[in-house]
C-alpha cells in the first residue's frame, strides 16, 4: 500500500484484528489491535496534531491489517507479533538509570558501601531508591554502624586511615587496623540489616560485644552497646505480605498524556526483594491499554511469576492471564488486590509511582493536573496554607511552597494570628493578605488545607488584591478536592495527582502542628 493511502482508514474492514504501520522498507513501525479496525486506525488520522502520533504517520508508508475472528485471537497475534518484530513506537522497555542504588562492593577484598548508579558485578545492591536524600541517609547509617569503608579505589591504595577511622566511622582496613575475616562480618552485618534482617544484625553485634567484654575490651565492648540501642531504632521495615509459595509481582501504571509510568516490585516468599521503574511513550489511549502493551513486553523475555497485582485490570485482564498460564505451562493469575498485605504493597507501589512521575517528568504531571481541574496557569509553583490551634488559642499559620513537584523549604514561612476574629476562615484570610501584601512572586496555584469555607476566605483576597492564581481546597475527610467553581471532584487513589496534592497538604500540615506545638511549649506553666 503507498504512503498517499494513508491519509484515510475508510477503506479498512469493521472486524477485529490487527493492524500494522510499516515503513518504506517494510519494517513495522507499530502493531496494534482492535475490536473494530476501521475506528481504531482513523483515530490516528484524526490526532496528526499529537507529535508522537505525526512522527508515526510521516515515517509509514504502508498500512497492513489482518482480520480475526474474535478480539482475544487479535490480543494473541499482536502479542506474537510484537515479540517478533519488535516495533520501536511500541512500548519498548529500557531500566531507568537515573535512580540511585545503594552497593555494597562484595567481589573487593575489603567491601564499601556506595551512593552507585550503575552496579558492578558481584556487588550487593539496594534500590532502586526514588527518595536519593534518603539512600544517603542509609549510608550514612551503615557506614557508622558497621564501620564499611566509603572511600573509592585510589584513596583506598595510599594505605593511610582518613578522618573516618578517626571518628569511628570506618574500620581501615587499608592500613591493616582490621583483619578480612573480621572486616566481612561486618559486611555480613550491613547486607543483613539492608535486606531487612534486622534480627540477625543485632545477633551479630550482640556476639561481638560478648567477645569484646571476653577480652577486657570494655570500651569496644560498650561501643558495641550503643550501636545495638542506634539499631533498635532503626526504621527500615522490609513490607511483609502473607508468606506465599512461590513469586509475585505488583505493578502499578499511570499514564499522562502520550508518557507512560510503570513501577514494578517483585516479591520473593512475601517479602519486596527488587522495584524497577519505566517512563516511556505509548500511542495507547487508555491507562488499561497501556497497561496490557507493558505487561506484554515486560514479561516477553522474563520468566513469569504465579501472581501479578495491578493498580487496575488491563484491557482483557483475562485473555492475557489465560496466555501467560499457557506459555509458562502453570496458572497465572492477573488481579487486583483489595485488602491485606498485597494492598499495603500495591499502595507502596503507588506512592513510589507518583513520587517517580514527580521527578521524572513534571511536565507531564502538571499538564494532567491543569486539564483535569480546570486550571488557567500551569502549576508549576504551588503554595499550601493551613491554620492550627488550640481552642482559638494561640493561633498560628503556615504555609509551604513547591517547584516543579519538589519542596522549596527557603520559601516556606510561618506566621502568629493577630488580629483574625475567631475562626479557621477569617485566620486564613489574615495570613493570606499578609502573604500577598509585598513583593514576592505570586504562586501559579494555592492550596487550602480545608473545604468551601477556606476556599471561600482565598476567594475574597484573590478577589481583594486581584491575584492571578488558581484556587483548589483538600479536606481530609474523603480527600474531596474542591475548585474554584466551587465544584468538588475526589481524585483517584493512589494517582499521582492526587498523592502530590496530598504531599502538599500534609506538608503545610505538619509544619503548622509544628509551630504551634512550639509555641504551645514557650508558654509559662
Amino acid at each position: 500500500m503507498p504512503a498517499q493511502v494513508l491519509k484515510s482508514s475508510g477503506n479498512l474492514p469493521e472486524r477485529p484484528g490487527v493492524y500494522l504501520f510499516k515503513s518504506a522498507a517494510g519494517k513495522p513501525l507499530y502493531i496494534g489491535k482492535a475490536a473494530d479496525l476501521r475506528k481504531r486506525v482513523s483515530q490516528y488520522f484524526r490526532r496528526q496534531d499529537d507529535p508522537l502520533v505525526r512522527r508515526l504517520l510521516e515515517r509509514s508508508a504502508s498500512l497492513e491489517t489482518i482480520v480475526t475472528e474474535s478480539e482475544t485471537d487479535a490480543l494473541l497475534l499482536e502479542n506474537d507479533l510484537v515479540h517478533s518484530h519488535l516495533p520501536p513506537f511500541n512500548i519498548r522497555l529500557k531500566d531507568d538509570k537515573s535512580f540511585p542504588f545503594i552497593e555494597i562492593t562484595l567481589a573487593d577484598e575489603f567491601p564499601g558501601i556506595f551512593y552507585s548508579r550503575r552496579v558492578a558485578a558481584g556487588s550487593f545492591a539496594l534500590g532502586p531508591l526514588v527518595d536519593a536524600r534518603r539512600a544517603r541517609r542509609l549510608i550514612d547509617f551503615v557506614s557508622r554502624l558497621f564501620r564499611l569503608r566509603t572511600c573509592g579505589a585510589a584513596l583506598f591504595r595510599k594505605g593511610i586511615p582518613c578522618l573516618f577511622h578517626h571518628i569511628e566511622r570506618c574500620s581501615a582496613p587499608c592500613a591493616g587496623r582490621i583483619g578480612t575475616d573480621d572486616y566481612r562480618r561486618q559486611v555480613a552485618g550491613a547486607v543483613d540489616l539492608l535486606k531487612g534482617r534486622k534480627g540477625k544484625a543485632g545477633a551479630r553485634l550482640r556476639a561481638r560485644m560478648r567477645v569484646l567484654a571476653a577480652r577486657q575490651d570494655f570500651e569496644g565492648a560498650q561501643k558495641a552497646k550503643e550501636d545495638l540501642e542506634v539499631l533498635g531504632g532503626f526504621s527500615l521495615r522490609p513490607y511483609i505480605v502473607r508468606r506465599t509459595r512461590g513469586d509475585c509481582d505488583v505493578i502499578a501504571a499511570s499514564l499522562l498524556g502520550r508518557e507512560g509510568f510503570f513501577v514494578r516490585l517483585a516479591l520473593s516468599e512475601g517479602r519486596v526483594i527488587r522495584g524497577e521503574f519505566f517512563h516511556l511513550p505509548t500511542l495507547c489511549e487508555s491507562e488499561e491499554e497501556a497497561l496490557r502493551e507493558f505487561l506484554v513486553d515486560f514479561y516477553r523475555l522474563r520468566p513469569l511469576p504465579g501472581e501479578i497485582i495491578v493498580s487496575r485490570p488491563p484491557a482483557q485482564a483475562r485473555e492475557m492471564a489465560g496466555m501467560f498460564s499457557a506459555r509458562a505451562g502453570r496458572r497465572v493469575l492477573i488481579r487486583c488486590a483489595q485488602r491485606g498485605g498485597k494492598k499495603r504493597v500495591l499502595d507502596l507501589a503507588r506512592k513510589n509511582l507518583a513520587l517517580f512521575v514527580q521527578k521524572s517528568d513534571y511536565r507531564a504531571l502538571g499538564a494532567e493536573i491543569q486539564s483535569m481541574l480546570r486550571l488557567r496557569n500551569f502549576p508549576s509553583h504551588i503554595e499550601g496554607f493551613d491554620i492550627s490551634h488550640l481552642g482559638e488559642k494561640n493561633r498560628v499559620g503556615a504555609m509551604v511552597a513547591f517547584r516543579e513537584g519538589q519542596p522549596e523549604k527557603r520559601l516556606y514561612r510561618s506566621y502568629l494570628i493577630r488580629n483574625a476574629p475567631p475562626g479557621d476562615s477569617e485566620a486564613l484570610e489574615e495570613v493570606l493578605r499578609r502573604r500577598f501584601a509585598g513583593t514576592a512572586p505570586v504562586p501559579d496555584l494555592l492550596l487550602l488545607d480545608g473545604g468551601l469555607p477556606q476556599l471561600g476566605a482565598a476567594r475574597q483576597v484573590k478577589a481583594d488584591l486581584g491575584l492571578s492564581c488558581d484556587l483548589l481546597a483538600l479536606a481530609k475527610k474523603e480527600e474531596r478536592l474542591f475548585l474554584e467553581d466551587g465544584t468538588s471532584t475526589v481524585p483517584a487513589a493512589g494517582s499521582p495527582l492526587r498523592l502530590l496534592l496530598q504531599q502538599v497538604r500534609d506538608e503545610v500540615h505538619r509544619r503548622a502542628i509544628s509551630h504551634h506545638r512550639q509555641r504551645r511549649e514557650k508558654l509559662p506553666r
